[in-house]
């Protein structure tokens, strides 16, 4: 079986680390397929939300430290070369700031959600960062734990703090190399919410297939791209961005399908077109 699952239903793409016995400790394998996965999320129409989780009782220990000069594991694959749904034809151009590969999260123009059910340590903590939303489990736990291997904030994990918490508490968690849990992650803002173990993958899909089923996914695209952008451009350039996508959005069938199904007091069947 692979160590990454990907399985799309009800409009949610979901990839699942899948090295339980490992606490799903990454490999170069496993990123690059978890980059894969994104890229064939980001292209697919059927796709609205993309989660992102673990197997077992952990989200990730962060990087297979036993591959670390061993000669195994081979090389991360950043570019799977698969064009996505959207791009910067739709709301600001993120490409300004972001690329490929661990920035795929990002630059899918769906909305990401990590379910963060255990550890979430190094990189596996980086890439929930990476997500636009958090939910974790009470037992989850998490750490940055660069300062004490001797690497600065690894892969944009300080400029994600910085951007989620401020600079005085992404300095205490980068400078401590701590561990934190869920409570403290909740009342810091790193997660949106801390469930109960058994309630966090169900609660969250439901909230991914909530989206899914009632948020049109132009709008999504656009909005993910405001939301990145927001903290690097100016007011007015914001406010630009918004009135000429919303000039686009107001010609779609999407627009039209929202009100449609509202007179007829349905579901929106929403097209993405």
């Amino acid at each position: 079986m692979s160590d990454v699952l990907y399985a799309v239903a009800d409009g949610v793409a979901v990839i699942t680390f899948n090295r339980p016995d490992k606490l799903n400790a990454l490999t170069p394998e496993m990123l690059s397929l978890v980059f894969r996965h994104t890229a064939e999320a980001a292209a697919d129409p059927a796709v609205k939300v993309i989660v992102l989780t673990g197997a077992g009782r952990g989200f990730s220990a962060g990087l297979d430290l036993g591959i670390i000069g061993s000669g195994a594991g081979g090389r991360v694959e950043t570019d799977p070369g698969i064009a996505p749904q959207w791009g910067d034809d739709i709301g600001p151009d993120m490409a300004r700031f972001f690329s490929g590969g661990w920035n795929a999260l990002i630059t899918s123009r769906k909305p990401t959600i990590a379910a963060v059910n255990g550890p979430a340590f190094g990189w596996g903590f980086i890439l929930s960062l990476h997500c636009d939303i958090r939910f974790a489990a009470r037992s989850a736990l998490f750490n940055a734990t660069f300062a004490r291997i001797g690497v600065p904030g690894e892969k944009g994990s300080a400029w994600l703090l910085s951007r989620l918490v401020g600079t005085a508490r992404a300095a205490d968690l980068l400078y401590t190399a701590r561990r934190f849990d869920g409570v403290e992650a909740e009342r810091l803002g790193i997660v949106n919410a801390v469930l109960d173990d058994e309630a966090l993958l169900p609660h969250v899909m439901d909230y991914a297939r909530n989206i899914a089923a009632y948020s049109a996914p132009r709008a999504l695209a656009a909005m993910k791209a405001q939301i990145w952008t927001a903290m690097d451009d100016s007011y007015d350039v914001g406010f630009a961005y918004a009135d000429k996508e919303q000039d686009l959005a107001t010609g779609t069938a999407d627009f039209r399908e929202a009100f449609t199904s509202y007179r007829e007091k349905r579901a929106p069947n929403f097209t993405g077109r």
